[in-house]
């Protein structure tokens, strides 16, 4: 069983690293590394702030943790003492992944560059209520092997008259 990337791998046939298809191939699993956090404008600390997201740092304590849930899986990001929580699922029928933040529902799909696993946001919801295209969130998000043989991540988030939500970046290990 895979999560909702790990579907999405699957169904388009994507070749990505090994530490990328590992970490997709799970459905439940705790990760930790360390993380560097940047944050926008003080509009966008107070967004990511409610979200649950840590202010800026350097070497900031990571982890994330995969539990099954009813509709896919909980992933829960912890950053030192700043947790973040959204439900991932796979939605079958449109071949993307939804990743819901409470009342957000943002679907996403995956492409390869080279050995980048990158991820596009394709559309989003509040409410349920489709939100146009110039008000979507956008993202700069991509998974990598490191060097060093660990799962990369370098995600970014930022929302149109806001700017820069959040970005942070780091590494972890996968167990085999």
């Amino acid at each position: 069983m895979s999560d909702a990337f790990g579907e999405i791998i699957a169904a388009k046939g994507l070749q990505v690293p090994v530490q990328i298809a590992r970490f997709h191939h799970n459905t439940a699993g705790k990760y930790s590394g360390r993380a560097q956090v940047q944050t926008g404008s003080w509009l966008a600390r107070c967004v990511t702030r409610l979200a649950g997201f840590p202010a800026a740092g350097q070497n900031v304590p990571f982890e994330i943790e995969v539990a099954p849930h009813a509709k896919g899986q909980i992933w829960r990001r912890q950053f030192a003492s700043a947790v973040t929580t959204s439900v991932l699922s796979y939605d079958r029928r449109r071949g993307c992944a939804v990743e819901r933040f409470g009342p957000f529902a943002i679907d996403l799909t995956l492409e390869v560059k080279v050995d980048d696993l990158l991820v596009r946001v394709i559309g989003a919801r509040i409410f349920g209520l489709p939100l146009p295209g110039w008000m979507n969130p956008r993202s700069a998000a991509r998974e990598f092997a490191t060097a060093q043989g660990q799962f990369g991540f370098d995600i970014s988030a930022s929302l149109p008259l806001v700017g820069l939500l959040i970005r942070y970046q780091g590494a972890f290990f996968i167990d085999t």
